[in-house]
């Protein structure tokens, strides 16, 4: 393993590698993981879990290897079979269905996604609009507002750009707004829809759910960015909090490229960028395991 960004280099090694000091599986992530492994290992029925349990195909696809079963929906899942209620939570209304048709339910939803949950439930039951900054198809975001529309009348919203909120919340009542965040949002996004709420509304209340994960991982990956030539950001292409990991990585000048494992090193691009560079950075997002991550740095290791 290679220096964290926190440690000293070798100044006589032809190229440095250094790991970001924050990176890969977050508590919520590994947890979920480690509950699920529980579940097929223990389970009398057959195990299933409902849509992606984390953003990372990788690790869907060893739980596959392990008898794990991941389906888009629970007419997939036969009674008497156990489904997994993956780290981004679901409806209420699908855990309901479940137990209807004698589905148990293991219950994998990352503690800061139930924090958000029940923020934006408390919000609605308050008498505010509410406001959900984040994507609103992302299925962490689906789940939050399934739970909040549960309570009558309830008024939400989800927008990930503030130029969007106005017309958002058109028809709405705005004097009181309420506001919650995806647990993976970025943070320059969040206080720019604050500010934007706070010039269309009397009275704003804000919940800050920014997983704290996120944040460290967010600004280890920033201050590494500033220490080298280009940098490597690992994990699954359609996990968002990756993704920022490399735009954060870019806007500080720096070349990133996003990569789900080490195959992806060995394209031409890359490569070109890569090989003559001295010193390269490497971080992972949150739903990456540490064996995908030390594949990616021996790969690092052996370019010419």
């Amino acid at each position: 393993m290679p220096p964290t960004a926190t440690e000293p280099t070798t100044a006589s090694q032809k190229r440095t590698i250094l790991l970001a000091e924050h990176h890969g599986y977050c508590h919520g992530v590994k947890k979920a993981v480690d509950k699920t492994v529980q579940a097929g290992e223990q389970a009398q029925r057959p195990v299933y879990v409902l849509g992606q349990l984390i953003h990372n195909q990788q690790v869907i696809d060893r739980l596959s290897e392990q008898g794990i079963t991941t389906v888009t929906s629970l007419d997939e899942i036969p009674p008497g079979s156990t489904v997994v209620i993956r780290t981004h939570g679901a409806a209420p209304e699908l855990l309901d269905q479940a137990r209807a048709k004698d589905i148990d339910v293991t219950d994998a939803t990352c503690p800061d996604v139930r924090l958000v949950q029940n923020k934006a439930i408390e919000l609605v039951k308050e008498g505010y609009t509410v406001v959900v900054v984040g994507k609103n198809d992302h299925p962490e975001v689906v789940g939050i507002m399934a739970h909040a529309q549960r309570i009558p009348n309830a008024k939400i919203v989800a927008i990930n750009t503030p130029e969007g909120l106005a017309d958002a919340l058109q028809g709405l009542p705005k004097r009181r707004l309420g506001l919650v965040s995806q647990t993976t949002q970025l943070e320059d996004t969040f206080f720019a829809l604050v500010a934007q709420a706070s010039r269309l509304t009397k009275e704003l209340k804000v919940f800050n759910t920014i997983c704290p994960a996120t944040f460290y991982r967010q600004n280890a990956a920033a201050d590494l960015a500033k220490q080298v030539d280009v940098m490597v950001v690992v994990g699954g292409k359609n996990s968002s909090n990756t993704t920022h990991l490399a735009d954060i990585c870019k806007e500080e000048g720096t070349p990133a490229f996003h990569v789900e494992t080490y195959r992806e090193l060995e394209t031409p691009e890359v490569l070109a960028v890569l090989t003559p560079a001295k010193t390269i950075g490497v971080t992972a997002g949150a739903s990456t395991p540490d064996w995908l991550v030390q594949e990616v740095i021996d790969a690092l290791e052996q370019l010419a």
